[in-house]
């Protein structure tokens, strides 16, 4: 069985209260290290970056937390940092040998989240290239 090895990135964002960001910062995990900044240039706006797999927020690191729970935490903590009209764009991008490429975005407002795909993104240009709303393949695997 291969492994999955991916990477993480957010766009650069606002929030409204930085000593919490950076708390909820110290309780990322991933299989790498996970590190944030400020733009040099546009003070008040950070990102993050995960160089392995983002697991999430995990309030006690003894804790086993599922990797869907820590996620799921980790944009809940996130949501309640986010000002009006601000948003966070969370790629992520891996693989599994030749099995899969992966490539999704998570968008989180303070109110909102959406998850994309680019196979779905993908598979839905196709058809509509196709004009064939019934188009089906096989991505991975």
């Amino acid at each position: 069985m291969a492994n999955y090895y991916g990477k993480s990135r957010t766009n650069y964002f606002t929030v409204t209260d930085v000593e919490k960001f950076a708390d909820i910062m110290k309780h990322l995990s991933g299989e790498g290290e996970v590190a944030f900044y400020e733009h040099k240039t546009d003070k008040g706006k950070y990102m993050f970056y995960c160089e392995c797999n983002l697991i999430g927020y995990t309030a006690d690191p003894d804790e086993d937390d599922s990797c869907d729970e820590a996620h799921d935490k980790m944009i809940e903590e996130l949501q309640k940092i986010l000002p009006d009209g601000e948003a966070i764009i969370l790629t992520e991008a891996g693989s599994e040998k030749i099995k899969f490429i992966s490539c999704t975005a998570t968008i989180i407002t303070n109110s909102k989240i959406k998850y994309v795909s680019l196979d779905g993104i993908a598979l839905a240009t196709a058809r509509e290239m196709l004009q064939n709303p019934d188009y089906t393949t096989v991505m991975d695997n």
